[in-house]
């Protein structure tokens, strides 16, 4: 088992590279193994590769969908139309 004080060890180096660290990627990289040395200390799982489910309390609004039906309505009147039935012609 690797102890605490091993990985706060390694927590420091990875810090003192971000420092020296002359480009963004090099110090994402240091970042991000301090990161993960902190999740091993804590027993946290990253975040971006556990997805959280959904309560009913965390949705704020639910957008509501309107539906029309082809059966709902007026029948659609022409000007050369004999009337409603389909077998006036």
């Amino acid at each position: 088992m690797i102890t605490t004080d091993r990985i706060l060890l390694e927590i420091d180096r990875q810090l003192n590279n971000a420092k020296a660290a002359n480009d963004e990627r090099a110090i994402r990289e240091s970042l991000t193994a301090i990161r993960s040395l902190c999740e091993v200390v804590l027993g946290n799982e990253p975040k971006n590769e556990t997805p959280r489910l959904l309560k009913a309390t965390d949705v704020t609004s639910v957008p509501t969908i309107q539906t029309v039906s082809a059966l709902e309505g007026k029948p659609l009147e022409e000007e050369d139309a004999n009337g409603g039935s389909i077998f006036d012609f």
